[in-house]
Order: C-alpha cells, then sequence, then structure tokens
C-alpha cells in the first residue's frame, strides 16, 4: 500500500457509514488513510488503506488512539456522519496548506450541518470569540504530538478546540480553508447523538479552562493532563462518563 500523506482519524461507530465516507474521498489527488477506533466493528471488509481498530474506551480516547495510529504526515480527525462536499478535499487542503508555508498551523474545512453553512456559528468557541476554531482540521502529525494530543479529562468532544487554543499559547493559529466544505448530515446519525449530554459536561470543562467573561483567555486554568499509552484500548482514563456509552 503506498504510504499515506494525509490520514483521517477518530472514533466511530457507525460501520454502515464507513465505505460511503470512503468512497466520498477516494477521488483525492493524495495518498490518504482512514483509522477508526471505537466499539462496533464492520462486518465487511475494508479497503488498505482504512484500518479500523476494536476498542469500548470513551470517544476522546478512541480519537487519541486513532491519531496515534496514523502514519501520515498530515493528520486530520472526523467523525462518521461527516461527509466532504468538495471534490478533491485533501488534494485541495494539501496544496493548500503547505502554500502557507508555517510549522504552526491547523488549517480548517468550513462546516456545513444539513446543507447549510454553518461557518459563522461552528468556527467560534464562544459564539462571540473572534478567534477561529476548526471542525475537521488538517493539521501536521508532528505538531499535532509536539501539542501532546487530546487531553484525558474530555469524555465525548471538545478535543479539537482544546487543542486549537494550546495551539494559539504558543503563537500558532487555525485558518478557515477558503474553498473546502464538510458537511454533518443527520441522516448519517442513524439516532446516535454522539455523547450530547457528555457533550456539555465537555463545553463546560473547557469554559473552565479557557473561558473568562464570554472570551477566550490563552492561559490555560489547569494543567494540560495528555492520555498514556500503556492499556489506551483497554480502560478509559481520566473523567470516565459512561465507559463505551457513545449514546
Amino acid at each position: 500500500m503506498e504510504k499515506p500523506l494525509i490520514s483521517l482519524f477518530g472514533p466511530a461507530i457507525r460501520p454502515q457509514n464507513w465505505l460511503r465516507l470512503y468512497d466520498n474521498i477516494s477521488d483525492s489527488s493524495v495518498p490518504f488513510e482512514i483509522v477508526f477506533v471505537g466499539p462496533n466493528e464492520p462486518d465487511y471488509t475494508l479497503p488498505d488503506n482504512f484500518r479500523y481498530i476494536k476498542s469500548n474506551v470513551k470517544p476522546v480516547q478512541c480519537a487519541e488512539a486513532a491519531a496515534r495510529s496514523t502514519k501520515g504526515e498530515f493528520i486530520m480527525n472526523t467523525v462518521d456522519d461527516l461527509e466532504f462536499v468538495t471534490k478533491d478535499a485533501l488534494g485541495k487542503l494539501y496544496n493548500e496548506y503547505t502554500a502557507y508555508s508555517e510549522d504552526k498551523l491547523i488549517l480548517s474545512s468550513r462546516f456545513m450541518t444539513d446543507g447549510i453553512d454553518a461557518s459563522l456559528v461552528c468556527h467560534h468557541y464562544p459564539m462571540s470569540d473572534p478567534l477561529v476554531v476548526p471542525v475537521g482540521g488538517l493539521i501536521t502529525r508532528k505538531l499535532y504530538m509536539e501539542l501532546g494530543g487530546c487531553d484525558r479529562n474530555l469524555v465525548y468532544c471538545g478535543y479539537d478546540l482544546d487543542i486549537a487554543f494550546r495551539l494559539y499559547v504558543i503563537r500558532g493559529r487555525v485558518v478557515l480553508s477558503k474553498d473546502v466544505y464538510i458537511n454533518e448530515n443527520p441522516k448519517l446519525a442513524d439516532g446516535i447523538s454522539g455523547g450530547n449530554s457528555g457533550g456539555y459536561a465537555d463545553h463546560q470543562l473547557l469554559n473552565t479552562w479557557w473561558v473568562v467573561d464570554g472570551k477566550i483567555q490563552l492561559n490555560r486554568s489547569q494543567p494540560f493532563e495528555p492520555f498514556i499509552d500503556d492499556r489506551i484500548l483497554e480502560k478509559s482514563q481520566g473523567i470516565k462518563g459512561t465507559e463505551g456509552n457513545w449514546d
């Protein structure tokens, strides 16, 4: 198999969507792979450049385990109810990223929900803060590892926001792609929320770390706690929520 240039990684629970996602990016002009970690294994054979790793640990830990298993020079977080709207999205993101010639950069796809552009809403946290945050952000694997990856105290979501703020602390930046869009398709969610109740707790935690008076302050109130490799696929670390529960 050709060595991937871009690795898509993430926590995943809907194997019925995986080949659809794969086909969605199969027009890529750059070599790629997908690495998913989660509790539900597919009942079909995956392509050679699509790896699934079974685990029942919490979703953010699945994301971190997937990221650590990637082989590409660039990595990009995703989930299995998203679809790429733009043709050759990966090739365009790669060309756009490298044109910046910066080593502290996350290049974010532009986010849509149910076909409606949600860039103004979803690329700012809180919404009133001017800093851009990523949704489906392309980053070098080297920079991701230097930033430390996901914090072990998050359970369902928010890890990409936390990583972005840690990037801002070291004077990096997040940039929105000029024309690459991804879409959150509610028809692909299959009734699985991905942890909305747990996600609320994650965002409350992000608020305690980063937000003062409705604005981001780039002085994290609590030290970052990385996941450790030991038994990363076997036992949830940090704040656990309900282990293996994605509802």
